[in-house]
């Protein structure tokens, strides 16, 4: 069994890759995307540094740091003629997908079971970026956690695999979600490739459509940290 990663060198994209491999499941490849789509207006400074800086405080307890001894292949877009020749190489079963952009037919199709992907946020209701955001920003608390699910050409829409909604606990902070979704993702992900093993996998057809976002422009963003801080706090 080939397996591939498609994902981004991030903090808490190490914590998943190497998770994984605690588990005893073998990547054959990781290919890093480096290019980023850059919003045209500002998103940020807000609470990234805390972000981070909490992630590696609790992430890598458990696990290393260091990226594993596995190739890795760094482009700047995942729908390279680099990535499809390595893909006609190869000839991977199943692809993972964690955290890259919009990736086309023609990379899908390389794959003999096609690819499964993260999407941090419930995929019926918000699709794209900044999904757990957006759900704060409507108010709509239940809807932040994860959708693991079938790539198509269409972004967020392939038939669910798992999902799971993020529990809120008293006090929680904005900067903290992508830690928790991404230990939710990390496990759902290890149940996917068990049950893609034994032939298991029943993926299930999204019954609705999302609504696709974007970027949060910085604005909103402060807005929703102090709703989702305010609202943890009165739990």
């Amino acid at each position: 069994m080939k397996i591939i990663l498609l994902s981004s060198d991030t903090t808490h994209h190490r914590y998943f890759i190497n998770s994984l491999l605690d588990a005893g499941i073998e990547l054959e490849k990781i290919v890093f995307e480096t290019g980023k789509v850059k919003p045209k207006f500002k998103t940020g400074p807000l609470f990234e540094s805390d972000e981070e800086k909490f992630e590696k405080n609790y992430f890598f307890k458990s696990t290393s740091y260091n990226l594993p001894n596995i190739e890795i292949c760094k482009v700047k877009n995942i729908n390279s003629e680099q990535v499809l020749e390595m893909l006609r190489r190869v000839k991977p079963d199943l692809g993972i997908v964690f955290g890259t952009g919009l990736i086309k037919k023609n990379v899908i199709s390389s794959f003999k079971d096609g690819l499964i992907n993260v999407h941090r946020g419930i995929a019926q209701k918000y699709r794209g970026l900044d999904s757990d955001l957006w759900a704060i920003y409507h108010q709509d608390y239940k809807s932040i956690g994860v959708t693991i699910h079938l790539v198509e050409e269409k972004l967020d829409t392939g038939a669910i695999i798992y999902q799971k909604e993020m529990k809120l606990i008293k006090n929680m902070k904005i900067f903290q979600i992508r830690y928790y979704t991404t230990l939710i993702a990390t496990d759902l992900v290890k149940k996917a490739i068990a049950d893609y093993s034994s032939g298991a996998l029943q993926p299930v057809p999204q019954e609705k459509i999302g609504r696709y976002y974007s970027f949060m422009p910085l604005d909103l963003k402060s807005i929703v940290t102090n709703r989702f801080n305010l609202y943890c706090k009165n739990i």
